[in-house]
């Protein structure tokens, strides 16, 4: 819901006439705000799963108060480094100034506000947690789209982001009322940012591998070659929404170390599932690139489609979810430093293919270095926590479906 309100969002901006500089702004309010944000809440969210477990009464829990306590503390901290650091951050991301007061008060209710789907979520609230997505991400659409309807300002669409905020960080605030005590637990808050600032450094490491991949682009090669790079480098929607999802929701089962063996059968059966979505999308996507990017994108833009075709070998990694195990185990300190690993071997590579194969080498680099990091994930799990691959891995599905899917690469890269 979340992908479709803003793709919704950014193509009325398009379709009705609004100017490259007021979409510039707004984009840079979504990305300087999420710059400053990210890495670290979707690192505590995560390190938030394995911890909860669902009390008997619920009135008397505190740990997603406390948990709240951290997420809008640091988001207080992430706003006071946006001021300090003004004219820097205005100017890297070419923000009109007047925007910048809106941004920061975007930021401050917005970052929050993510902790309430995932309240729905831990007490297994499914449809409660769906409603909320359509009401609150369907006003999102009619706040922002309306100013721009009525060709106002660009200020005014990101107040609509700020009133749809507020409207979700409210709503938080009662769903902590009604589903935690308001008391500091100390233990809990050890804990939680033992596990918490690993996590989200790990997320912050892995999420500099696109600037990285960038910056050797932009080194090597002219703005035009960049944009080639640009619109080929990514990977198809479907597969990140759904492979994170999956993932996330399976971290709070590890809370329960009695239900072990069933949670591993369930993660392999959810990752077989996934895997019968994800593979056929890929292979349709290999097959028909070289065809649709000329379409969409225009004849210019045609060698991007052998970046996008590479990118979308990454499916071989996230279909496998070995980095959920080791996190449903808290062991966090392993998986930054398996992303430490992976970021090196970003850097490596990327320089070495980049001199023999362009800016296909650069994707190459990419995706072998993702897959790379689960071979290191799936080797820790087996030789730390002995848990063999087998056990959330279905093997035999994902080589069939992996020797299909490099076979239908070969195919399209040589013979389409």
């Amino acid at each position: 819901m979340r992908f479709v309100a803003m793709l919704t969002i950014g193509i009325a901006m398009a379709r009705l006439g609004f100017g490259k500089t007021a979409i510039g702004n707004y984009e840079a309010v979504l990305f300087i705000s999420g710059l400053l944000t990210t890495f670290w809440v979707t690192g505590l969210i995560q390190a938030l799963l394995p911890l909860y477990t669902r009390s008997d009464d619920i009135s008397k829990d505190d740990r997603l108060f406390n948990a709240f306590m951290v997420i809008f503390g640091l988001t207080v901290l992430a706003c006071l480094f946006a001021i300090v650091f003004n004219a820097t951050i205005t100017g890297f991301a070419a923000i009109n100034h007047s925007l910048f007061p809106l941004m920061l008060l975007y930021m401050l209710l917005s970052t929050p506000s993510t902790m309430a789907e995932y309240i729905y979520f831990l007490h297994g609230n499914y449809k409660a947690m769906l409603s909320y997505g359509v009401i609150t991400y369907g006003i999102q659409i009619i706040l922002v789209v309306l100013p721009v309807l009525f060709g106002l300002d660009v200020a005014f669409a990101v107040l609509g982001l700020i009133v749809v905020s507020a409207v979700r960080f409210i709503w938080l605030i009662s769903l902590l009322v009604r589903n935690s005590k308001f008391r500091v637990n100390v233990d809990f808050l050890k804990d939680y940012l033992s596990d918490g600032i690993p996590l989200s450094l790990k997320f912050l490491i892995s999420s500099s591998g696109l600037y990285i991949d960038q910056l050797i682009i932009g080194y090597y090669y002219d703005s035009s070659t960049f944009a080639v790079y640009r619109f080929g480098a990514r990977e198809i929607p479907l597969a990140t929404i759904l492979a994170a999802s999956l993932s996330n929701s399976m971290l709070a089962d590890f809370a329960d170390r009695q239900r072990l063996g069933n949670t591993l059968l369930n993660l392999k059966l959810e990752s077989s599932r996934l895997m019968h979505i994800l593979f056929p999308t890929s292979i349709a996507a290999i097959l028909l690139s070289r065809w649709l990017f000329p379409l969409v994108f225009g004849a210019e833009f045609q060698e991007s489609a052998n970046v996008f075709m590479i990118y979308c070998l990454i499916v071989l990694s996230r279909v496998i979810f070995p980095q959920t195990v080791t996190q449903g185990f808290r062991k966090n300190v392993a998986v930054l430093s398996i992303s430490i690993v992976e970021m090196f071997m970003n850097i490596i590579l990327s320089l070495l293919l980049v001199k023999y194969f362009g800016i296909n080498g650069v994707a190459a680099a990419t995706v072998i270095v993702y897959a790379l990091e689960k071979v290191l994930l799936m080797a820790y799990n087996s030789y730390q926590l002995k848990i063999s691959l087998v056990s959330y891995v279905p093997v035999k599905i994902f080589l069939a479906y992996s020797l299909l899917t490099l076979s239908a690469f070969v195919f399209a890269w040589f013979f389409l």
